[in-house]
């Protein structure tokens, strides 16, 4: 393998963001503020249409579905931007291992695995080395994040089909 984790086809399995081409960047960039422009400019004509048929209710349903999306945006934000303080909160192992939603699986190690393990799940465990564990692990905000969005797909689902449901009950 080569210096910069590329192995000898040259490509390499992760490249950051220095590393990234920017008409790459921009191009994921402007894929997603389209997307969110079309969007919007969908549910506006939607909401307009509601409007001047004078179907409130449904109307308002629309209303809900967006703020609903904004708080929803808005908390996977502040989630992203405090992501690395969240995880310098460390708590004791002992409170850590309370009240877990599954059974915790022990397996035997010794100290020098236990050790490789530690160092491949991040380059520094900031609480693992104090003797604690994190509130949350950088894996656990990434499956918040993943949660946030599958709600918010699930609200926009629901809402549509509330939508549809009324449209087909009207007519």
């Amino acid at each position: 393998m080569a210096v910069g984790g590329a192995d000898s086809t040259g490509s390499t399995p992760y490249r950051s963001l220095q590393d990234t081409p920017t008409w790459a960047l921009a191009t994921v960039c402007f894929f997603f503020i389209f997307t969110g422009i079309f969007i919007e400019y969908l549910i506006h004509l939607l909401s307009q249409w509601l409007k001047k048929s004078r179907k409130t209710a449904l109307y308002e349903a629309l209303e809900k579905l967006k703020s609903v999306l904004m708080v929803l945006g808005f908390m996977s934000l502040i989630l992203t931007v405090t992501q690395r303080s969240i995880i310098k909160i460390c708590i004791p192992d002992k409170v850590a291992n309370r009240m877990l939603p599954c059974r915790q699986t022990i397996i035997k190690t010794t100290k020098a695995t236990q050790e490789r393990i530690l160092a491949a799940e991040s380059g520094s465990d900031y609480c693992g080395s104090r003797g604690m564990a994190s509130l949350i692990s950088e894996s656990g905000v990434n499956q918040l994040n993943i949660f946030i969005f599958v709600m918010a797909i699930m609200q926009i689902v629901y809402t549509v089909l509330t939508m549809a449901l009324g449209r087909a009950k009207v007519t």
